[in-house]
């Protein structure tokens, strides 16, 4: 069966998962972690990508960008998954496949579903049983949204910036967000963030997956009306 092609939506907002071969867990140290952010770093300076945030586990990694307006995204993240490879198969001397062949790319509407993206990503160390708070994992830009911690890495998502203009009332209502759900099916890994194409309302969702059914991508939009803040 062939693939189904890349999602292209240039200066989009997109979910990025990326994982080790065989979801091995290869990222075991400090040092495992800052080589990856630094490589997140490069790939911003490098190419015209903004990385909004990231949360960085053991054996897979969640970034949600803004995709280039001039160019593929492929280009940008093949760069990345070839120089981390190159990079920890000489600090560790091993040869092979490090990532999975392909990465995941899933364009999100602004507002509600963008935000809703930002907690999915925050709370991955939650869900994996690493933290009870989401804000002390240190692999993850959590902490900037919902403390205001500095990361010069990220840019915030203008849909958290539109939260309130004072950076004080923003993080308060992000880590409001964040609190765990009354309904744990809430908090629950959600299998649509790395496997459909687009998140968000119908009439968003419509121009990119025209066979997605209206039943579906309206249970997508009711979700997400739980995680307004």
């Amino acid at each position: 069966m062939p693939r189904a092609p890349r999602m292209q939506v240039p200066g989009g907002t997109m979910h990025v998962v990326v994982r080790c071969n065989n979801r091995e867990f290869y990222f075991t140290s400090a040092e495992d972690f800052e080589l990856l952010l630094a490589h997140l770093r490069e790939m911003c300076r490098t190419y015209e990508v903004t990385v909004y945030a990231y949360a960085l586990m053991a054996n897979h990694v969640h970034v949600l960008l803004q995709a280039p307006t001039h160019e593929a995204l492929g280009r940008p993240l093949r760069w990345f998954l070839t120089e981390t490879a190159k990079a920890f198969h000489k600090l560790r001397g091993r040869r092979g496949h490090f990532w999975e062949r392909r990465y995941w790319a899933c364009l999100v509407e602004e507002d509600t579903y963008a935000l809703a993206a930002l907690r999915y990503l925050d709370r991955n160390p939650v869900r994996a049983g690493i933290v009870t708070d989401p804000t002390t994992y240190p692999w993850s830009s959590c902490a900037a949204y919902a403390l205001g911690t500095p990361n010069r890495i990220i840019t915030f998502h203008p849909s958290y910036l539109g939260l309130s203009r004072s950076a004080t009332v923003r993080q308060r209502q992000y880590r409001t967000l964040l609190a765990p759900n009354e309904d744990p099916r809430a908090d629950a890994r959600d299998p649509r963030w790395s496997t459909q194409r687009a998140v968000g309302s119908p009439a968003f969702m419509a121009p990119y997956v025209p066979r997605l059914g209206r039943r579906r991508s309206e249970t997508m939009s009711s979700q997400n009306q739980e995680v307004r803040p």
